[in-house]
Formats: C-alpha cells, sequence, structure tokens
C-alpha cells in the first residue's frame, strides 16, 4: 500500500490558500506513488479537493485560553535561569492541531494506512528524499521527528514535518477524547505542543534528525508567519522574579529589523522609557516591587502592545503563574 502523505491545514485567507495549493500540485508532479490526505480547519476551494485522496473539514478550531493550558515558551539570557511566559501569545492552538492529527490517523488507520508522513500546509517540497528515507526507516522506528536548535532556547522538536508508523501510535492519537488531552496538558510542566507532541512519541522508537536537512534542494517549511498580521515582536513582556518580589520587563528583538522602541507605564503616571533595541539583542528592565503596581501599559513603536491589571491578590498571584522566571 502507498505511503500516505496527511497535510493538516489551516486556510483562512487566499493567500493562505494559494500556500496549499502550491504544495498539494508540488506534491502532486513529484510522484505518484504517494496518496494525499487533507485535514484542514477551513472549508477548501473543490480545485484543491479534486487534486487529493481524501478531504475532511473540521469546523472545531477551539483555541485554548485558560491560564493553565496556555503554552510558556522560555528564554535563557543569564545565569541559566529561565524566563516563562504565556503573554507572548495568550493562545494554545494545541488542541485544534491535535484535532487535525487524531482524526486523520484513525481515518487512515481504517483505510489501511500504517506509514504516514504528516506535514503542515504551509511548505513547498519539491525534492522527496526525506520522505523516501523516513518510509524506510519506519520499517525499525515507530516515528520519524525533526529537531531545531537556537542559542538561548530549548531544542524543541520541529512541528511542520514528522513520519509515523500507524501500527505503534499511542492511544492517544488516536482516540479524540479531549478531556484527557486537557488533564494532560494541565499536569504537564511544559505547555508546547511539540513538546506534549515528543513525549508521547518517546514512548515508542524514535529517530531524531536536523531540521536543516529538510530544506535541502529547494524545500520550504514554514513559509507563513503567523506573526505577521501584528507586526509585533513576541519578546516584549513582563515577568516576576520572586527572589527579589520585582517585576521585570524583557524585550528580545527577534523580528524587528529596524529596531523596537518601548515606552512602560506603571500606575499611568511613572513613564518608563526603554531605548531602540537592535535585531537580534535583549534586554531587561527593573519595573519595581509587584506589590506597588497597579497597572502596567506597554506601549511597543508608538503603538499600544498590551496592559496588564495586578489591582487584588487574584490578578497578583495570576500575574506570578503566567510570567516568571526560576
Amino acid at each position: 500500500m502507498s505511503d500516505l502523505l496527511l497535510i493538516t491545514s489551516y486556510c483562512p485567507d487566499d493567500t493562505r490558500e494559494n500556500i496549499l495549493r502550491n504544495l498539494i500540485n508540488s506534491l502532486t508532479n513529484l510522484s505518484t506513488k504517494y496518496d494525499i490526505m487533507v485535514v484542514s480547519h477551513t472549508p477548501l476551494p473543490i480545485d484543491i479537493q479534486k487534486k487529493v485522496k481524501f478531504y475532511l473539514y473540521d469546523s472545531k478550531n477551539e483555541i485554548l485560553t485558560d491560564w493553565d493550558l496556555l503554552n510558556r515558551p522560555w528564554f535563557s539570557p543569564v545565569d541559566h535561569r529561565k524566563i516563562n511566559s504565556s503573554f507572548l501569545s495568550k493562545k494554545n492552538t494545541i488542541l485544534a492541531m491535535w484535532r487535525m492529527m487524531i482524526l486523520g490517523f484513525s481515518l487512515a488507520k481504517n483505510l489501511g494506512y500504517t506509514k504516514v508522513h504528516q506535514i503542515e500546509y504551509d511548505c513547498n517540497i519539491i525534492d522527496d528524499s526525506q520522505i523516501i528515507e523516513n518510509s524506510r526507516l519506519l520499517g525499525d522506528y515507530d516515528s520519524i521527528v525533526y529537531f531545531d536548535k537556537q542559542e538561548n532556547v530549548e531544542k524543541i522538536m520541529f512541528g511542520s514535518f514528522q513520519s509515523y508508523y500507524l501500527p505503534k501510535l499511542d492511544t492517544i492519537l488516536f482516540n479524540l477524547d479531549e478531556n484527557r488531552i486537557k488533564d494532560f496538558i494541565r499536569t504537564s510542566d511544559t505547555k508546547s505542543p511539540e513538546v506534549l507532541l515528543y513525549r508521547i512519541l518517546s514512548k515508542g522508537k524514535v529517530f531524531e534528525k536536523n531540521r536543516n536537512i529538510l530544506e535541502i534542494n529547494g524545500n520550504k517549511f514554514g513559509i507563513y508567519d503567523g506573526q505577521v498580521d501584528n507586526n509585533l515582536n513576541p519578546w516584549s513582556v513582563p515577568f516576576y522574579d520572586e527572589k527579589d518580589n520585582h517585576v521585570y520587563f524583557i524585550v528580545w528583538n527577534t523580528k524587528i529589523n529596524e529596531g523596537i522602541e518601548h515606552q512602560i507605564i506603571i500606575n499611568k503616571t511613572k513613564v518608563i522609557n526603554i531605548d531602540k533595541t537592535k535585531l537580534n539583542n535583549w534586554r531587561i528592565i527593573d519595573l519595581g516591587v509587584i506589590d506597588e503596581i497597579k497597572d502596567i501599559l506597554v506601549v511597543e513603536n508608538q503603538k499600544i502592545r498590551d496592559s496588564f491589571t495586578l489591582k487584588n491578590n487574584e490578578e497578583i498571584e495570576l500575574f506570578k503563574k503566567m510570567s516568571y522566571i526560576n
């Protein structure tokens, strides 16, 4: 039986639809030895549907916003301490992502497929050597994953492409149980979709590869930047340090080529001006004792970015849980 290429997608506009269309065209041109399934949280045009063997539309695209379900990326600039913050996005897409994977895996298993290569829609594949090699490796391993390694951040599994041997996958990836998934997230020390997925996969035999080898011979992954619409720098957030009971502000410019400037307004009266932070540079500013701060307004490049209120114990304790250094 052919290997199945499972494409998961969310394409609410023409730009993302065209990215998916180009991917399917490139995969179709590569070879007829693959079957293609698309699982999408948005309806897709009929021309895309006709080019694939299976198409499944799932209208439920639940985004998690409860504080104990939020993703907390971390950054470790000094002294091996980690700044963890849910304020980067204030949401977690893990349930929406896993719904598409689970629906795709369960359907594929019932259709008789054993080898599945899961691909995020926002890529362009014109060389299938990794698919061919992974198909061979799945004779000895349960899954093939890729890792992205950057300085000062956690080595993390790259989420855009993995290969799976379905008979050996954990049942949580076949049986759609949203309460079980949410409980799994709540009781975990991390909320990262990629880290949690790897923990499940690591119960079996996992073969790890370097993410960089995916982009050979013209392949491209992660084409669509989810932050492109708001033009905000992800790491511009306040955080709490229990060592001195202070609130600090971290700027790590990972995105803005021309640099970014900030104004932090404390209690509507105190203004802290932060000089321009150049690309790939970071700085930490002391905002003061948390008990003396009632509200924080963050202005980024002369536009209001975010606001935080710390007017009662409930708000203060929630702030400490959502953004902190340890």
